[in-house]
């Protein structure tokens, strides 16, 4: 049985900010969007999956979080790693990997 292979893509999304949680925000950490919109189809979250930080170290003690990463399964069962930069300015949020599931 051969595993889907996990494409890179790096597009952009449009999220659906009602649907991202105010809590993460008031930690000052981005929330995983639960709906958003890649290449004009709705995709809603049905699972949360794994998260991470990216840093970028510099030479002093403090590390700068560069960007949130979110792996996610969708309704339209797809397995996505969903990454917000924080360096980007306007839309931060991509579909940074993409995967399609069995079944």
């Amino acid at each position: 049985m051969e595993i889907p292979r996990e494409e890179f893509v790096s597009e952009p999304i449009i999220v659906d900010s009602s649907s991202v949680s105010l809590a993460s925000l008031a930690q000052g950490a981005p929330g995983c969007p639960m709906r958003f919109t890649w290449r004009e189809q709705e995709h809603n979250v049905v699972a949360i999956l794994e998260t991470a930080k990216q840093l970028r170290a510099y030479d002093s003690r403090e590390t700068y979080v560069k960007s949130h990463s979110f792996r996610v399964r969708t309704d339209t069962n797809l397995e996505m790693v969903l990454r917000c930069d924080r360096q980007v300015r306007g839309n931060p949020w991509r579909v940074f990997t993409v995967r399609q599931l069995d079944g």
